[in-house]
């Protein structure tokens, strides 16, 4: 059974906790904040800390990375169709804060 492409942002935070493998995040407690421009602009909260995952919207001043990015951008990375770093290196998004978590990030969930 092939799991469906994300089609909206908002979509792609829902399922975060979902496609969250705590046995590949074991000892993080990090803070990821998510700033979106574009067709689907927001604000969203990743807390990954206790083998937990959760998503707020909203913002946290106090996060451990800060990713500024289009939303379609961040949606074709989700979606596998842009790599997260060629996007990264041609200027497609931006962040602050915490590199070391932004690469990690992404084995600490399931890829679809």
């Amino acid at each position: 059974m092939t799991q469906e492409l994300p089609t909206s942002i908002k979509q792609v935070m829902d399922g975060m906790p979902g496609a969250f493998q705590p046995d590949k995040a074991a000892g993080v407690d990090a803070t990821i904040q998510f700033n979106f421009t574009g067709d689907e602009a927001g604000n969203y909260t990743v807390k990954v800390a206790d083998g937990k995952c959760e998503v707020t919207e909203g913002t946290d001043e106090g996060a451990t990375v800060a990713i500024n990015a289009p939303s379609e951008v961040w949606l074709k990375i989700m979606r596998q169709e842009l790599d997260g770093s060629t996007a990264f290196m041609s200027g497609q998004f931006t962040f602050t804060g915490d590199m070391g978590v932004l690469m990690q990030m992404q084995t600490w969930f399931a890829q679809g």
